[in-house]
């Protein structure tokens, strides 16, 4: 299997982002994008907050051993994409507790700002390459940073890439089941 592929987190349940003041009486957040009667303007806020962040703190658990491990996301309609290596610890755990849970927020150094969206779905890799290409080029227009580790030089057949190793240009790394 490769290295490193693309992955999505979908079928989400989606929060809108809150802050001190989004608490209902009794302490819950009013849940919004993902939920049936969503107001328009959380969901706005809440696609801007996604659109802004650059990563999310991707939460797994498997055999009473959770896990959370911050990732570079892209947002594409009907989930959150993430590259990562099929052997790391939160694929491995999502992938066999067949449940996942993400957080993208705003700090600050006042709670009353606080900002998040909350989610949960499932963790599945990226295999239909018309996907893969949609998805490498919304990660490479938002992290061209990435562009180095994603296209580099030639390399040798034999030689399966690494976490941090270039890959060949308009080569896309992806787990096949």
């Amino acid at each position: 299997s490769p290295s490193c592929a693309w992955w999505a987190i979908r079928d989400t349940r989606t929060r809108r982002p809150e802050s001190g003041n989004d608490r209902m009486a009794d302490g819950n957040h009013k849940e919004t994008m993902g939920t049936p009667g969503a107001g328009e303007e959380a969901g706005q806020r809440a696609l801007a907050l996604i659109g802004d962040r650059r990563t999310m703190v991707l939460s797994t658990s498997a055999a009473d051993d959770p896990w959370a491990a911050p990732v570079y996301y892209v947002y594409s309609a009907p989930g959150f994409y993430f590259f990562s290596s099929p052997r790391a610890r939160h694929i491995e755990q999502g992938l066999s507790g067949h449940r996942a849970a993400a957080s993208i927020f705003v700090d600050s150094d006042h709670w009353e700002e606080i900002q998040g969206v909350q989610m949960a779905g499932v963790i599945k890799a990226v295999t239909q390459l018309a996907e893969q290409l949609k998805i490498g080029a919304l990660f490479l227009w938002k992290f061209p940073f990435a562009r180095p580790f994603l296209q580099g030089g030639p390399r040798q057949a034999e030689d399966p890439p690494k976490v941090g190793d270039k890959v060949e240009k308009g080569q896309v790394l992806a787990l096949i089941e």
